[in-house]
């Protein structure tokens, strides 16, 4: 994955000398891995901020307010935030304040006040970026939960307004899909045409996930995923453009709607027409959409018997228990744990996922084990 990127970086650099890259870590990378190799690359115009450098209470400038220079002018400046830890903050708890409010949610819309306070002490009005990596409230989570829960203080996600109203744009990391608050808001440049010296307050328009360049989990199959263009004129003006990425291999589903049983899988891969010469590389993703009926302890290994004769890659089934068809039909009376005999809950547990009674050999490998368990 880094011979990737920093592949990437040095196309980038070849084809574009002045163009300057900045990286921030998130939630899932090494601060100390992002960081390493900063002296390299910094020779290709890209800034690595792994963690927060700090000094006398505020984020460093030296280190985390990136120019971005256009011909011998600086156009506007990057104030490079990563993933904020919990040593970062004053009081990562969450306990609320004399006000009632949270210390964490405080804590971060501070750090964010004293450091963009700071930037525009020594830039001014020039336009002014900010990163982030964190749960804004009231974005949209992917349907898997792919993205990992950011959670410091017992609290996942913070307001919009914790950014305060004089950066002009405020770049988010975290959510893998396109968003932006709210999320009617079309383009940044409602209020930012009217702006003065920043004055009038942060466009909510402004504060977006430009989301991931490519899905991240099976959910994510239907996003738009892509890239943002954001433009700043000269009087701050801001207009977002969201250029959509052409994925390089096909990501399937089998069938697109609905589930099939397993005698019918074999059929619906053949009815793709798939090109039997084409190279590993580029054969499509496929996840299977498969109906269950019944205990049916080999299916996996069939699955993989079948897949291993089409030129596909698959990825995890999107599997139909018949408990999940029945789910919420019935009302089911509530009974203490200590109500139950064991082997009653495992014939209730049975039947609801596989929608059959077990028979009696399985009745009697329960009681094995539950004997087993209690030696």
């Amino acid at each position: 994955m880094y011979r990737m990127l920093y592949g990437f970086f040095d196309e980038l650099a070849a084809g574009n000398p002045d163009l300057v890259s900045v990286i921030i870590a998130g939630n899932h990378d090494s601060a100390g891995r992002i960081e390493a190799p900063a002296p390299l690359l910094a020779r290709a115009n890209v800034v690595a901020i792994g963690s927060l450098h700090m000094k006398d209470g505020v984020p460093k400038l030296d280190d985390h307010l990136v120019p971005v220079p256009r011909g011998d002018k600086v156009a506007g400046y990057i104030l490079a935030i990563p993933y904020l830890r919990p040593a970062d903050l004053p009081d990562p708890t969450g306990k609320k304040t004399e006000e009632g409010k949270s210390s964490l949610v405080e804590g971060i819309r501070e750090l964010y006040t004293k450091a963009v306070s700071q930037a525009r002490e020594k830039i001014g009005d020039l336009p002014l970026v900010v990163t982030g990596h964190l749960h804004v409230r009231g974005a949209e989570l992917s349907e898997s939960l792919s993205e990992r829960r950011i959670v410091l203080g017992g609290e996942h996600a913070v307001p919009a307004g914790v950014f305060g109203d004089r950066a002009d744009y405020v770049a988010l990391g975290h959510l893998h899909r396109a968003q932006q608050f709210p999320p009617k808001v079309s383009g940044c440049n409602k209020k930012n045409a009217k702006r003065k010296k920043h004055k009038a307050g942060l466009a909510t328009g402004c504060v977006r996930y430009a989301g991931s360049p490519m899905p991240l989990s099976v959910v994510e199959r239907q996003y738009d995923h892509g890239v943002s263009l954001v433009e700043i004129n000269k009087k701050n003006h801001v207009s977002v453009h969201h250029i959509s990425l052409e994925r390089p291999v096909p990501f399937l589903r089998v069938p697109e709607k609905g589930h099939l049983g397993i005698e019918e899988i074999e059929a619906a891969l053949a009815a793709l027409d798939l090109d039997e010469k084409a190279e590993q590389e580029r054969w499509p993703f496929v996840q299977v959409a498969l109906k269950i009926s019944g205990p049916q302890p080999g299916f996996r290994a069939r699955l993989d018997e079948i897949f291993a004769a089409f030129p596909v890659r698959d990825v995890a089934p999107d599997i139909l228990w018949p408990g999940q068809e029945r789910a919420g039909k019935k009302a089911v009376a509530l009974k203490r744990l200590d109500e139950h005999r064991p082997a009653d809950l495992f014939q209730q547990a049975f039947f609801e996922h596989y929608g059959v009674e077990p028979d009696e050999q399985q009745i009697a490998c329960f009681h094995q084990l539950v004997e087993e368990a209690g030696t």
